[in-house]
């Protein structure tokens, strides 16, 4: 990294640069042995700042100058010394770091030395003038405050990993903080002088010749000291940690970045304020992106108990720990050569992070077999089983009030996937995840419906029964396409089965979903439910109606805010009836061998379909297909 056409700027003007490195300041406040000779750290009497007396000592004995290299104000203690005689008046202060004595002296503050200070403390009286230039700081001051004469702050921006810039802050103290100061999560400790948070990725790195601190918003390779030019190499291979992929480790420092909040900082001028005052700034301008939820990178040390739970065409899902908490892993097969589409689908789900009927996702691993290095996605566990299996075991006992409010829930949960404009592309039972004793339903496996190593938009993957008509055409997943695939759930909740079970899933299948084939509607299914779910299933992807329509009347029914209550409960007893005698019980339609329920690449049913003459004519012809056909 080069460091050219650089103006020339002293964050400390009435300051020295040390000569030799200064040892007795910890980088981090809360340690309580030296990092350097591992003697215990002493606190100062102010602000309980912490250095080391033996390295003190020795710093000053390797030093024969008067130099100023502190901004430090040491009393005496009163005790009687050989060296000082007679013992120093108890009124005795000095600035001068040579004047420091290990047996009758104190150091009461270090003014070029940051560390949060205990607010319990915090109102200790301090000078009301600098004793660096003489400017009055306060009329009355109480409180660690820094003169904005002597400690100037320089901002702007530097290169990262991925050539692109980041801002910097460079200050003119030691910042020996042990928490973030946008996040408050606690920093990782790289060497003596070098820290970071990989939480929301902000680096810190000192000068122990000058006490000054760069902290860079971003990974990057070098910094350097605006006092004294030394450059320092940064020890945070972010790459390599995130499996060696380039494209997973920029993607998550994207999702805590705000440009808008990154311009401020990198224009950041003090105005002759308390330069402490930079702190709140950070906090002010980084804390809403940095207190949202992300996906991070999770050691693959952590993940423990792998059980495999399912197996697909798309990978496997497992039951694991992390952190002693149950999650859900899903590996992606044959994604060691990961995409960039990819990375966009989990940003997009993520979006829905926060959303009551949208799967939790975690973070991201990777396999670290040499062979495999498949990447997996680490989510919230459904203790409770997908909705299939639920509907299997417990069908007889099922009411329709159970059914609508499972609607409700899935419902809500697909229309903030199409709020935040983006598609599920595949849709079933399968994935929708009962959480909380079947009491809460919650949508998984959002858009991650293709090969994780595919970067192809044009390839098509999906269980063939809940796939709308006009994908078959060449169309493109849509949210039109989802609604269609909600149509077959809410089938699926009336029956106990998958669509189509009993048939083997071939491009006959296909072709007669495309000319109008859809599942028989039971006997127990109240006229206003069918006839939602054959609008849902219309052939014409712009005659079903929208998710918030569907939500906004599912909604209707399940409070009984509409005349609708009646045909409900008549539907009920018929549904009692039917399962008495036998006639409604998913357990007893035998599946087709070829019956597939596992999402699998379409795209050569589709090619079939495409080179038969007689598919362009049933294209044509769909739009002479009327839902009104069907009967109830």
């Amino acid at each position: 990294m080069e460091f050219t056409h650089e103006i020339y700027f002293d964050p400390t003007p009435k300051l020295k640069s040390s000569p030799v490195q200064i040892f007795f300041l910890p980088f981090n406040n809360e340690k309580l042995n030296c990092y350097n000779c591992g003697d215990k750290y002493s606190d100062t009497l102010s602000y309980k700042q912490k250095y080391c007396k033996q390295c003190l000592l020795r710093y000053i004995k390797s030093r024969v100058d008067n130099n100023e290299y502190f901004d430090v104000n040491i009393i005496t203690n009163n005790t009687p010394c050989n060296k000082h005689e007679p013992t120093r008046d108890i009124n005795f202060t000095t600035r001068n770091i040579q004047e420091w004595c290990e047996v009758c002296s104190e150091i009461s503050y270090f003014k070029n030395y940051y560390v949060q200070i205990n607010t319990k403390i915090q109102h200790i009286f301090m000078e009301k003038d600098c004793k660096l230039c003489g400017k009055s700081i306060d009329e009355i001051s109480y409180g660690f405050k820094m003169c904005s004469n002597c400690y100037l702050i320089h901002s702007g921006w530097i290169k990262s990993i991925f050539d692109t810039t980041v801002p910097i802050l460079c200050l003119p103290w030691w910042d020996a903080s042990n928490k973030s100061k946008a996040c408050n999560h606690n920093l990782k400790f790289l060497t003596d002088c070098q820290k970071w948070c990989s939480s929301c990725f902000i680096v810190y790195v000192g000068c122990r010749h000058c006490l000054t601190t760069n902290i860079i918003f971003g990974i990057t390779n070098q910094t350097k000291c605006r006092k004294c030019k030394r450059v320092s190499d940064i020890c945070i291979d972010f790459i390599d940690m995130c499996g060696g992929n380039s494209i997973i480790a920029e993607y998550l420092i994207s999702m805590k970045t705000n440009n808008q909040s990154y311009n401020k900082i990198a224009c950041y001028m003090n105005k002759g304020l308390d330069p402490l005052n930079v702190y709140t700034f950070i906090e002010c301008e980084l804390k809403d992106i940095c207190s949202k939820k992300t996906i991070e990178w999770i050691p693959y040390s952590k993940i423990d108990n792998l059980e495999i739970i399912a197996e697909g065409g798309l990978g496997t899902i497992y039951k694991a720990t992390c952190s002693n908490n149950f999650v859900a892993v899903k590996r992606f097969s044959n994604s060691k050569d990961i995409s960039r589409h990819f990375l966009n689908e989990i940003n997009s789900l993520h979006r829905c992070y926060n959303t009551a009927f949208i799967v939790k996702y975690y973070g991201i691993t990777q396999d670290p077999d040499s062979q495999i290095k498949d990447y997996m996605l680490i989510m919230e566990y459904a203790s409770d089983g997908n909705l299939h299996n639920y509907l299997r075991e417990n069908f007889t006992n099922i009411k329709w009030t159970t059914k609508l409010a499972i609607l409700c829930q899935i419902s809500d949960g697909l229309k903030t996937i199409h709020n935040e404009n983006f598609v599920h592309r595949n849709f079933h039972s399968g994935n929708i995840l009962s959480l909380k004793g079947h009491k809460k339903w919650v949508i998984g496996d959002l858009g991650l419906s293709r090969p994780a190593n595919n970067s192809s938009y044009n390839e098509i993957y999906g269980v063939i029964p809940y796939v709308a008509p006009e994908i078959f055409g060449g169309d493109l997943f849509s949210k039109n396409s989802d609604v269609y695939s909600f149509g077959m759930i809410m089938w699926e909740l009336t029956t106990g089965c998958k669509p189509f079970v009993n048939t083997e899933h071939d491009i006959n299948l296909i072709s007669q979903i495309i000319v109008g084939k859809r599942p028989e509607i039971t006997f127990d299914t109240p006229e206003c439910f069918a006839n939602l779910m054959k609008s849902c299933w219309d052939s014409d992807p712009f005659k079903r109606p929208s998710i918030r329509k569907i939500r906004e009347t599912v909604d209707d029914w399940y409070k009984k805010r509409n005349k609708t209550e009646r045909l409900f409960i008549e539907a009920e007893e018929r549904r009692s009836i039917l399962t008495r005698s036998g006639q409604l019980c998913p357990q007893f339609i035998e599946k087709h061998p070829g019956a597939i329920y596992t999402s699998r690449s379409l795209n050569s049913f589709i090619s079939q379909l495409l080179n038969r003459p007689q598919h362009v004519l049933n294209l044509v012809n769909l739009d002479k297909w009327d839902s009104s056909d069907w009967d109830v």
